[in-house]
């Protein structure tokens, strides 16, 4: 495996939330990418690496889960 894609996996294990097949198809559907639970799972889970479109889609719901995980941890820091 590539080390960019290794590097999107470990972001992925890290900050994907559990219920991430929804929300990724919702993103792929924004960008007129039609793309079926299966896949997105089969991405996530590294069964394929060859569809780059659902990695992004997935590193984009990744980057949002963390962003809004930040933002917790800071109003319970106040």
């Amino acid at each position: 495996m590539q080390a960019h894609i290794a590097k999107a996996y470990h972001f992925l294990d890290t900050h994907l939330p559990f219920s991430y097949r929804e929300e990724t198809q919702k993103v792929l559907k924004a960008a007129k990418i039609d793309a079926s639970l299966d896949v997105i799972r089969n991405v996530r889970t590294g069964k394929t690496t060859s569809n780059v479109a659902v990695l992004n889609a997935l590193l984009k719901v990744a980057k949002k889960h963390k962003k809004q995980n930040e933002k917790l941890q800071v109003e319970i820091q106040n």
